[in-house]
């Protein structure tokens, strides 16, 4: 026989509904609880959480008290005590707290944010960690003795202390736990030490400023435990992935849009490797069950994500700029990202088939607002030029004992004005390429410089003709130019199809100046006419590209890109244009680049109005969309970015790099199943997931906040859900109609805190802490 749900009511309107008779599922008697006990704590508490808190193997709860400045440990008793507990009020319906718990509070001096428990000094008890206002880490640990007096306090600046900032779990798969705290610029994790403690934090720089919900768990079933998180506001939220890789290390983000989730919560479901996600759709209500797969890609096939990386601090985002090169000499192309606001770039080595690692910043000029890759004669690999408009000067950072070194001024007495690497001289070596600014009365003047490394390698020269020794031993000059104020930026493209690139001065959203190589080798300033039609994008966002042996520049306006080149008439022309046809496209970027093998290039356009990636066989033939997010674009590079010899396609953003790698591993996301409950003028707030009837496979309990319903779902994998029971925490007054969702439940812990090795129900509510103990009786579910 099915055991029947037990009703039991308190003076405080707490009761256990019985489920109405229309309404009633044929499951319904399969599940049940024992009477409700009950535990009065605060309207505050919160981030409830179970552990062994007294080292007896039995489980117990701990929460947040700010309300009283304090942890509420609430220990389980296997039996009841001689003496009574005290009321939970006075009068005549006074009530006592139940006997299950034994209460001991742990004073804390500032309010907490978040609250974490894991063994945190590797001696088989839990420990507790908590985030306090406004920068403090805190852990406490338990004691032989069952004190907590033993504590490690540490600052850690720039977190949003918010309630899921913080998570604990072996982060690099060495069987001990580690902490993770999600910052405003950085994740930071804490990895615990083999001799004890643990080592200095070690920071991840975040692709967005608002991270929440901290999760740790096996996401792609290796064994390995990973790193997820909420990005983003409200309205644009997604999931944040961070895989750890057999290195024991966290990888780059992996962002999935849930289409706006109320929650998200991650478990094991079905006792297959990798857990599942729990989502909340806050559109519709419903609950889905979601899976991260991991395949790899096959002939024709493109990943379902881009992978990202953070840069940590936004700062002057529109002034960040990049470098493609093999700087540390290992024959791969690695990208350097200025981060202009802290002194340093950022640099992401290739590691071969698994891509870009994360960055690694280096100290360097400050604003550095130009990078270039140069290659010096007979060294291997390439050195770093760094342009910085703050410092007013050019200097050159070369890899050395596993470092870039800061960089190495050139000798000039000038105010440099953008920066190129460019074979001014024809020899094959390229030298540094830089505007300086003068002045002519008061009017600007510019010219034109180049350096390059003397004869016996031992400092820097001006190249006769751009600041060299003239032939009368006259005073260093650089090649005049008529521009009259200073570029954007200085760039080095083909767009006449001579084969040699001309020196392009580009003036934002105005025409370039094009200086080209005539005869006798000098770089000569070229009239061109006719217009680009660029529009508001930035001429960082033109791409140099190669279509049907015609050379020239990508360039995004409204809906559609053109390639546009200079004619033998030295007018610019556009040879092709690639158009969107939907109504809300906003194309800022575009690349060609070689993602098949064979055939025509394929055509990639960043739409900024529909934050997709757009990509095109052949230029017009729609073929992949691949979601953006918030991605301030900047710039796009094609190389071989994972050493599989094919293009791979770089994105930089104001707060991230990403990239569509050709070939590798593609993660999607896959609906397992979806359900939408039956019951009317529900709020579903949260999901929690436990096998609440002792038949040996896993529930789901939904909290509703609107009617304050907890309803209970049958799981059978991988894709069947079914409405089982459902009950109405308490009645409460309403001057809304009760349409208005009010918060509560606010929380929902599934554990065994009865000692019979049953899960049972825990609800916090208000300021009492709800436990429906799990009902032993009844046959077990057929299966």
């Amino acid at each position: 026989m099915g055991m029947q749900p037990t009703i039991w009511v308190c003076g405080l309107a707490l009761a256990w509904a019985a489920a109405e008779t229309d309404n009633r599922s044929p499951l319904a008697d399969y599940y049940g609880f024992q009477p409700l006990e009950i535990f009065k704590l605060s309207e505050r508490a919160g981030s409830l959480l179970a552990g062994d808190f007294n080292h007896d193997g039995r489980t117990d709860v701990v929460l947040v008290n700010n309300a009283n400045h304090r942890l509420d440990l609430l220990l389980q008793r296997p039996a009841a005590p001689m003496h009574a507990d005290r009321p939970l009020s006075a009068g005549a319906n006074a009530l006592t707290d139940h006997w299950r718990f034994e209460p001991v509070k742990l004073p804390v001096d500032e309010l907490i944010a978040a609250l974490a428990v894991g063994d945190f000094n590797h001696d088989g008890r839990d420990d507790l960690a908590y985030f306090v206002l406004p920068d403090e880490l805190v852990v406490r640990y338990q004691s032989a003795s069952g004190t907590w007096s033993e504590t490690l306090q540490l600052r850690l600046p720039d977190i949003l202390p918010t309630q899921w900032c913080l998570a604990a779990g072996d982060m690099n798969h060495d069987g001990a736990d580690d902490l993770v705290v999600l910052g405003k610029r950085d994740t930071v994790l804490l990895y615990q030490q083999p001799q004890g403690g643990f080592g200095v934090p070690l920071r991840l720089m975040n692709t967005s400023d608002k991270l929440g919900l901290a999760q740790v768990a096996d996401l792609d079933g290796d064994g390995r435990l990973d790193l997820c998180y909420v990005a983003g506001e409200a309205a644009n939220r997604m999931l944040g992935v961070r895989l750890q890789d057999a290195r024991g290390r966290l990888g780059p983000e992996f962002i999935f849009d849930l289409e706006r989730p109320r929650s998200v919560t991650i478990k094991e479901l079905d006792g297959q490797p990798g857990s599942e996600l729990l989502t909340i759709d806050s559109r519709t209500g419903r609950l889905k069950i979601l899976k991260v797969e991991f395949a790899p890609l096959g002939a024709g096939e493109l990943p379902e994500q881009l992978v990202r990386y953070g840069f940590g601090a936004a700062g002057s985002a529109r002034e960040r700029e990049w470098a493609l090169g093999d700087f540390d000499a290992d024959g791969r192309q690695d990208v350097v990202v200025s981060d202009p606001d802290a002194s340093q770039v950022l640099w992401f080595r290739q590691g071969g088939e698994r891509g870009l690692d994360l960055a690694l910043p280096f100290p360097s000029l400050a604003g550095a607002d130009g990078l270039r890759p140069w290659t010096a004669t007979g060294v291997a690999g390439q050195a770093l030029v760094v342009h910085s408009s703050t410092e007013k000067t050019i200097g050159v950072s070369r890899w050395k004992n596993g470092r870039f070194l800061f960089p190495e001024a050139l000798p000039i007495d000038l105010e440099p004005a953008g920066v190129e690497v460019l074979d001014v001289t024809g020899d094959g070596q390229p030298e540094i390429v830089f505007l300086a600014r003068g002045k002519k009365g008061k009017d600007p003047e510019f010219s034109l410089w180049a350096y390059r490394r003397n004869a016996a390698d031992t400092g820097w020269e001006a190249v006769p003709g751009y600041g060299g020794p003239t032939e009368g031993g006259g005073p260093a000059q650089g090649s005049p130019l008529s521009v009259k104020s200073a570029p954007e930026r200085l760039w080095a493209a083909d767009v006449t199809g001579d084969a040699r690139p001309e020196l392009l001065l580009l003036q934002g959203n105005k025409p370039p100046v094009v200086l080209q190589f005539v005869e006798g080798g000098a770089l000569t300033e070229v009239t061109v006419t006719g217009a680009l039609g660029s529009g508001s994008v930035s001429g960082q966002a033109w791409f140099p590209a190669r279509w049907h042996d015609t050379s020239g520049l990508l360039i995004p306006q409204d809906n559609f890109v053109r390639l546009m080149t200079v004619g033998s008439e030295k007018r610019w022309q556009v040879v092709e244009q690639f158009n969107v046809s939907e109504g809300g496209a906003q194309i800022v970027g575009g690349a060609l680049l070689q993602l098949e093998p064979g055939g025509e290039p394929e055509l990639a356009l960043v739409d900024s109005g529909v934050k997709k990636l757009r990509l095109y066989r052949g230029g017009h033939v729609p073929w992949k969309e691949l979601d953006l997010g918030d991605f301030d674009f900047l710039s796009a590079a094609v190389s071989d970015l994972n050493g599989d010899g094919r293009d791979d396609l770089a994105l930089l953003g104001g707060k991230q790099l990403a990239v569509l790698y050709s070939s590798g591993l593609s993660p999607r996301v896959r609906e397992l199943a979806a359900f939408e409950t039956p019951l009317e003028k529900t709020f579903l707030s949260d999901v929690a997931a436990g096998d609440v009837n002792g038949d040996g496979r896993v529930d789901l309990v939904l909290t509703d906040t609107r009617s304050h319903f907890i309803e209970i779902l049958q799981y059978r994998p991988p894709s069947q859900l079914r409405h089982a029971t459902y009950f109405k925490l308490f009645e409460e007054k309403s001057f809304t109609g009760g349409d208005t969702p009010v918060g509560e439940p606010r929380e929902v812990l599934l554990a065994d805190v009865t000692g019979d090795g049953r899960v049972d129900l825990l609800v916090l509510a208000h300021d009492r802490l709800l436990l429906y103990p799990q009902d032993p009786g009844g046959e077990p579910l057929p299966r």
